[in-house]
């Protein structure tokens, strides 16, 4: 779950002309791992050129970590969420297509993806890293294979989002970057500092990236990507368990901690009948 944090937090920061967050949809409800919704009324500021060239004005995105279960079901859960989500807002099946594209964005590649290649039910798209769905549908749905998308610059946050491997590629992409792509990805910088600290803890492309303070004490990389919306979002156990329970006692303290871990155990325990 903390990965899937590191995904919402890309989609916030990465797709300025959009608003990217995650949505309930259904009576459950079930959750969508992010809505984002672009203002066509404004210029296009590409962060993600890969994905936002291909944008509708709607995408319903789902993540996969390289930790998840990827199965060929899991597609047809994502259009299932696209069903939901066009039901609630109401949305014909007749508008479908010109409004909304379906993405399914995976760190390594599903082992089911060949059967559906070769039987046709999905096609490699024009770049790499990209396929297309091709069983009929009403609206557009691609998959993205994080581990196979090109490396270069645009291409920075969907690395980040991949395997150890494309993590560090993406780390050695930005220490060559344009100021404005790291200043924009500070944020991004320190998350993967956080949830992927033994494997990048030694690049000495993290030496640029992070300041001084950043690398001395975990404290200020919690700090820096917002520890009060971490918890809130994946919740005081998930921070314990990506970044450890003495950095977040050191960055929050022992009586927040101790607050927050009563009401996660509270919330957890099966309510008694009156």
């Amino acid at each position: 779950m903390a990965f899937d944090y590191l995904f919402k937090r890309i989609m916030r920061e990465m797709l300025p002309s959009c608003d990217s967050k995650p949505e309930e949809v259904g009576e459950l409800p079930l959750r969508i791992d992010a809505v984002a919704r672009c203002r066509t009324e404004q210029p296009r500021a590409m962060m993600i050129p890969l994905l936002e060239r291909s944008f509708s004005k709607v995408n319903i995105l789902e993540y996969k970590s390289g930790s998840d279960k990827r199965r060929k079901e899991s597609l047809s859960k994502l259009l299932g969420y696209v069903g939901l989500f066009c039901d609630q807002h109401n949305i014909g099946i007749d508008g479908m297509h010109a409004r909304l594209t379906a993405w399914y964005i995976t760190a390594k590649r599903p082992r089911f993806l060949d059967a559906l290649v070769q039987t046709k039910a999905v096609a490699p798209g024009d770049e790499p890293g990209i396929y297309e769905v091709k069983v009929a549908f009403p609206c557009p749905c691609r998959v993205v294979v994080c581990d196979e998308v090109a490396v270069n610059e645009g291409n920075i946050p969907l690395l980040a989002l991949g395997s150890e491997e494309a993590i560090k590629a993406a780390i050695r992409l930005l220490a060559r970057a344009d100021p404005g792509v790291r200043h924009a990805m500070e944020t991004i910088i320190s998350l993967i500092y956080l949830f992927y600290h033994d494997e990048v803890k030694d690049m000495t492309e993290m030496d640029e990236l992070l300041p001084l303070k950043v690398r001395e004490s975990m404290k200020h990389a919690i700090e820096a990507v917002g520890l009060e919306e971490m918890i809130e979002e994946i919740g005081i156990d998930k921070v314990i368990e990506a970044a450890g329970i003495d950095k977040v006692i050191e960055a929050a303290g022992i009586d927040k901690v101790e607050a927050a871990l009563a009401k996660a155990k509270a919330n957890r325990e099966p309510k008694k009948n009156k």
